[in-house]
């Protein structure tokens, strides 16, 4: 059986003095360069009423996810974040994957 596409669940909260610059520099610039990191399949992304950006970055499967983080375009994709960390309230990447467990392994103690 297949497992579910890992991916990345990223947070960011800007200060609202730089909400609307950061969401446009999102928008036109750092999710274009996600797009091009190879391995990156999808990108979903949205922002919460409380003006927190939210998005999903979800790689083709889970032999890919080493080799996507260590490209040269997500080493440029996570430099162009250091303007703006100053600027945010809070920044969080969570990294969530499938995890294969056999019946043994959970029967254990």
């Amino acid at each position: 059986m297949r497992q579910p596409a890992p991916f990345f669940l990223v947070r960011a909260a800007p200060r609202d003095a730089v909400r609307e610059e950061f969401l446009r520099w999102v928008r036109t610039v750092h999710l274009r360069d996600v797009r091009r990191i190879p391995g990156i399949a999808a990108i979903r992304w949205g922002v919460t009423p409380g003006g927190t950006m939210l998005a999903l970055y979800q790689f083709e499967d889970a032999e890919t996810v080493r080799s996507a983080l260590e490209s040269p375009q997500a080493a440029y994709a996570r430099g162009t974040w250091e303007r703006w960390i100053p600027h945010l309230e809070e920044f969080q990447v969570e990294l969530f994957a499938a995890v294969e467990v056999s019946p043994a392994e959970l029967s254990s103690n």
